[in-house]
Parts: structure tokens; sequence; C-alpha cells
């Protein structure tokens, strides 16, 4: 993973706060994360009626580190490009541990104060 590289993740949801999405694998869950947009709007149209709810939102590595932290250990795993869920044959899919994508990140990037990793969620999520 490049620290200059922007990432995409899906976010929305049926309640009125937004979150990231998190999809179910063998072993519990995972947060979908894409190299484009195009990537994850592709996903997103293959779950139907189910993803009008989310969005395709690219985020900088930054950004990610504080979404993923976030998520506390709620969802272990970050699943990389899965495939649109329409493939026929179950899908295959290469996660990495949520928190070992973090501290790969995190050593990538140059460290900040905490106070303003909590205001790229807010300006993220307006929380």
């Amino acid at each position: 993973m490049d620290a200059s590289a922007k990432h995409v993740v899906i976010v929305g949801g049926p309640e009125e706060t937004e979150e990231l999405l998190a999809m179910v694998i063998d072993d519990g869950e995972a947060i979908p994360l894409f190299e484009s947009l195009a990537e994850a709007e592709a996903f997103l149209a293959s779950t139907g009626d189910f993803g009008a709810h989310w969005r395709a939102r690219e985020v900088s590595p930054k950004e990610l580190v504080a979404l993923l932290d976030y998520q506390g250990e709620e969802v272990e795993y970050v699943a990389l490009s899965p495939p649109p869920e329409h493939l026929e044959g179950g899908m295959e899919v290469e996660v990495i541990p949520r928190e070992a994508l973090t501290a790969l990140l995190s050593r990538q990037i140059p460290a900040e104060p905490t106070q303003h990793n909590r205001s790229i969620w807010r300006r993220l999520f307006g929380r």
C-alpha cells in the first residue's frame, strides 16, 4: 500500500448517520477497500437495491487510517478489491487484518496530533 495513493471505501447506510460498509466473510466481517471509484461502484451495483443507501468515497491514507481506527474491534478485516457479488460460484476475497493495514499506513504517513485525526472523522461524517 502506497501512503500517497487514494483509496476508496463505501459509506452510507439506511440509518441517518453514515458508516463504513462491512461485508460478511468466513472469519467474520471485512470492510471492502478499492483502488478506484469505478471498481467500488461496480461492486455496489452488483448488490441491487441494497446499494441504494451506500456510495463510494475516495479517501486519503490519513483519512483511511482514521476511519479504520474508528471501527475499533467491531470489524477485524479489510477486503482488498472484492469482486462484484453477482459472480457465480462464490467469490474469493483477499483479506488483511484491519490492524495490520492501519499499522502499515501509519508508518508511511507523517504523524499528526490526535486532535487532527478527530477532525478528519468530523469532516467525513459530520461528527
